[in-house]
C-alpha cells in the first residue's frame, strides 16, 4: 500500500489500518524528505483504510500539522469512520484541522480559493 502522494505543493498521507506507534513512525520517517525538499502548502490525512488509531496517530497529525501551518498551509481529514471520528474528536483536532468528507471537496476548495485551476 502506498504511503503517501506528492504533486504540486500537496501532500496526501494514506494512513494504514492500524495506526499505532510503529506506523506513525515509519510515516513520519519516510516522508522526511518530501518536507525537505518541497514546499508543502497543503496536507491531507485519508483515514480510508484506517480502523485503529492511539495517541501515536495524534502526534503524527499534530506534529505535521505544525510544518504545514507555520509556512501558511493548510491540513485537512479525509474519510473518517466513526470510530477514528470520536478519537479525532476528543483530542480537540477538528479545532485546528478541518474534515472533509472526500478529497473531491477538498480539490472544490482548493480551485474556489484560487490554488488550482
Amino acid at each position: 500500500m502506498k504511503k503517501y502522494d506528492y504533486s504540486d505543493g500537496t501532500l496526501i498521507y494514506y494512513l494504514p489500518k492500524e495506526l499505532d506507534h510503529y506506523a506513525a513512525e515509519k510515516i513520519k520517517i519516510g516522508s522526511e524528505k518530501v518536507f525537505e525538499s518541497n514546499d508543502v502548502k497543503f496536507l491531507i490525512f485519508d483515514f480510508d483504510k484506517t480502523l485503529f488509531m492511539d495517541s501515536s496517530g495524534i502526534g503524527l497529525i499534530t506534529g505535521r500539522y505544525r510544518r504545514v501551518h507555520d509556512k501558511g498551509g493548510k491540513v485537512y481529514i479525509v474519510n473518517v469512520n466513526q470510530a477514528i471520528d470520536k478519537i479525532l474528536k476528543m483530542s480537540g483536532i477538528y479545532r485546528i484541522i478541518e474534515k472533509k468528507e472526500t478529497k473531491e471537496d477538498i480539490i472544490r476548495e482548493m480551485v474556489a480559493g484560487g490554488y488550482y485551476e
